[in-house]
Formats: structure tokens, sequence, C-alpha cells
């Protein structure tokens, strides 16, 4: 139960029902004891009631004077009984008919001293024995009364106790749901916030009036500004590294150059050492640069730095007269850090401007959770055999044009790192290269394995 509002509700049930459960069998036997209290000292009265209506004469006989018998010992069979002795001569109440009052000390203490409760049948009698000294002689007095009708009446109440005990829990329980929907709306709100800022409509979360969840948002926003401070100064320090190297690997290329006049076979063996090593600094310095997953709330537009890029690679490759063709949907954006953006976009339109005759077009197709990016030329293209070659870290296809063979290799790692696909495939309409790229644009979305051309 991963659900909050489902544990609470499972213990608030769980905790009613051990309580209702309890109080119910509490409240049973309470008013079952109260009944047979009542009913005992009922008996209590008729046995001293029927003591004075026996007269023992002097000789040792005795009689039972009627008239101050309970009529209701004298209706057969009507729940109340009683059979008396004095000696060993007994008599019985004519609502006993040929039944008999269990006199061997059975039945269930309830209580009350001389009262217990016996099983008759079905039914269910309290019994009450009692010996008294009248006139000298020993009056033995069994009272009984039958309490099968208070249990029918006891069941009863217990069971529309019990209905009424249920709709009680179960309006409860709707109220319970109800007030923990109210209290749980801010943890809610910081939910759905939290969505926005990874699809980057905000940079960080609106504070809360909750007092219990104000932290939750204050800690998010921290790691936020953290995360966005740690790549800065990781990005800085990078910088800071590769305009520190330069000095002391000028140096040494002014040392080669001299070793060159010397020693032309050494120094050129120690110069191509040096270029290796400026090209593995600079492609390892782009690399770390590179952001990977977006930040929360990044949200970088396209047409902006593609305007700058454009006029960028206009001015260096004035002599070709370069014509872009932008078909960018409105407020179509990137998921991640700006600079990711334009090393990306910036080695896909130079090598598309390295090898286009004078027609490049770059468009974009986004939806809720992908962006894609196609970028198309007029040049020549690639041969299928030769996709792979291109990507692999410094491979170039045409050693006549210049650059490090670096750039389509820090295409593919920046794409890795946002988890998106990029595919390389002939244009249908310029007849160059078309390269299809598909990001996510959050942490959820998943990329097909072959990018829709």
């Amino acid at each position: 139960m991963k659900s909050i509002q489902t544990r609470l509700n499972v213990g608030f049930i769980t905790l009613s029902l051990v309580v209702f459960v309890v109080l119910w069998l509490a409240n049973g036997w309470f008013l079952r004891q109260t009944a047979y209290e009542f009913v005992g000292d009922r008996l209590t009265t008729d046995a001293y009631a029927l003591l004075r209506a026996v007269e023992v004469e002097p000789d040792g006989d005795w009689q039972l004077n009627a008239d101050l018998v309970d009529p209701v010992y004298q209706q057969p069979m009507s729940g109340h009984y009683f059979q008396i002795a004095v000696g060993e001569d007994w008599h019985y109440s004519r609502s006993l008919w040929d039944d008999r009052i269990p006199s061997d000390g059975r039945g269930m203490q309830i209580g009350q001293q001389m009262v217990k409760l016996v099983h008759k049948g079905r039914s269910k009698w309290l019994v009450r024995e009692s010996r008294f000294m009248k006139d000298g002689q020993t009056v033995h007095l069994l009272l009984a009364q039958d309490v099968g009708g208070f249990e029918k009446g006891l069941a009863r109440l217990g069971w529309m106790v019990a209905g009424l005990g249920v709709v009680f829990l179960l309006a409860l329980l709707v109220i319970q749901v109800l007030v923990i929907r109210s209290g749980l709306r801010a943890l809610v709100r910081v939910q759905g916030d939290i969505g926005e800022l990874k699809k980057g409509e905000i940079r960080q979360l609106p504070h809360s009036d909750t007092c219990e969840v104000e932290p939750l948002v204050t800690e998010i926003n921290y790691l936020v500004q953290s995360m966005e401070l740690r790549l800065q100064r990781s990005r800085s320090a990078l910088g800071n590294l590769a305009h520190a190297a330069k000095t002391p690997l000028t140096v040494l290329d002014r040392q080669i150059e001299s070793l060159n006049e010397r020693d032309p076979e050494h120094g050129q063996a120690m110069q191509e050492q040096s270029m290796r090593l400026r090209e593995l600094m600079e492609r390892e310095l782009t690399r770390a640069r590179i952001a990977g997953a977006a930040l929360p709330g990044q949200r970088i537009y396209i047409r902006e730095e593609l305007d700058k890029l454009e006029r960028t690679l206009k001015t260096i490759y004035r002599d070709k007269a370069l014509e872009f063709e932008l078909a960018l949907e409105e407020n179509s954006y990137f998921p991640g850090e700006r600079d990711d953006l334009v090393e990306l976009l910036g080695n896909l339109l130079d090598n598309a401007c390295k090898w286009a005759d004078s027609r490049i077009r770059v468009q974009t197709l986004s939806c809720e959770d992908h962006l894609n990016i196609l970028i198309e030329d007029d040049g020549p293209g690639i041969a299928d055999d030769q996709i792979d070659r291109l990507l692999n870290r410094g491979e170039r296809l045409d050693e006549s044009t210049v650059g490090h063979g670096l750039g389509m290799s820090i295409i593919s790692d920046i794409v890795q790192q946002y988890q998106g696909r990029m595919q390389l495939m002939r244009s249908e309409s310029l007849k160059g290269l078309k390269v299809a790229l598909c990001l996510p644009r959050h942490s959820e979305a998943e990329v097909a394995q072959q990018v829709s051309a």
C-alpha cells in the first residue's frame, strides 16, 4: 500500500472494527447481566412471598395458601415456576405441568448468591434455590424463570446495534476520506507543481500554505538551485582548465618547432603527439561539459538559438551563400541545458554547412513527451555502409575537409546523455544527409529504437 490515503483508511477501518466489536460484545454482556440481575431480584421477591404462603400446622403438616401465590404460577408453561418442600413433601406449581426444576446443583453462577443459569433443553432458566426455617420446619424452595424471551430480545437488540454501528462506521469512513483528501490537497498541489517543474513550465516550486509540506518544497527548490550551481561551477572549472592548458601546450609547440629545425624526424613525431593531446583534451572537455538529463525547469527555445547559429555559420561559410530553411513549431523548446543544445545543433549544422551545396533545412516536430529535430542538406550524403564509421570517435570520411572528426561523436554523446536516439539517412527531398533526432521531454518518456523520419 503505497498510498497514504489507503493506509489511513485501512488503519481507520481496522481500528474502528476492533473497537466496535469489543464494545458490541461488552454491551451485549452488560445488558444480559443486567437482565439476569433483574430476574434474580424478581425471584428473590417471589421466594419471600411464597415463604409467607407456606402455612405449617403444629402437627407438622403444611399447606400453601393459594391466595398469597402470584397467579402467573398457576398458568401452565407460563415461564415462571416454583417447587417447594417441607421435609420430604414436595409441592409443584401448576405452571410446571409435568416438568421439574433441576435441583442437582448444576448451572452457572450469574453473580447473585443462590441464583444460577441452567440450560433446560433449548431453553435457559434462571434458578434460585434456598432453604428457610419456619415454625421449626425446613422449607426447601426452588424458583425458576425461563429467560428465552430475554435472550431473543437481546439478540434482536444486538443485531440492531450492529446494523446501526455499520452505518455509523460507513458514515465515519466517508467523512474521513473527505478529511484526508482535504489534508492531502497540499501534497496533490505539490505533485502537480513537480510535474510542471519537470516539463520546464516553472523553474521552482511555489511556496505551500501547509506547514508540514513547506519544508519539502524548500528542500526541492534548494536541490534544484544546488544542481544548477554545481553545473555552472563544473563548467567554469573546465573552462579555466582549458584556458590554463593552452599556455603550456603553446610553449611545447614552440619547442617542437625548434626541434623540427634541428631534428625533423623526432620533431614530426612530437608534433603528432601534441596534436593528439589537443584533440583528446578538446574532446574530453566537451564531453565533460555535457549536462546530460535536463535539470528541472529547463526550457530552451530552439528558434532563438538557431537564429544565432544561422548568423554565425553564414559568416563562417559566406563563400557558399548558404540558404537556411527553418520549419520550426511555435514555442518549440529543448528540455535541457542551453550549452548542450548549442553544442548539439552547432556540430550538426557545421557538418551540414561543410557538405551542403547551397541549402540546409531544419525542422522540429514535438509532442507532450518527445522533441524531434530533422536536419537535411543538399550535399553528396553518405552511403549506408559508412554510417557506423561516421559515428566512431574521430572518424572522418573525407580528409580534405578541415576538422578533427570529433563532431558526430560528440553529437552521439549528447544524444545518449539525454536518453535520446539519432538516425542518419539520405534526404528524400534534398538528396543529401538527413539527421533525425528524438529527445524525451521528461524522464518517464520512452524513445523508440528507430526515430521517425
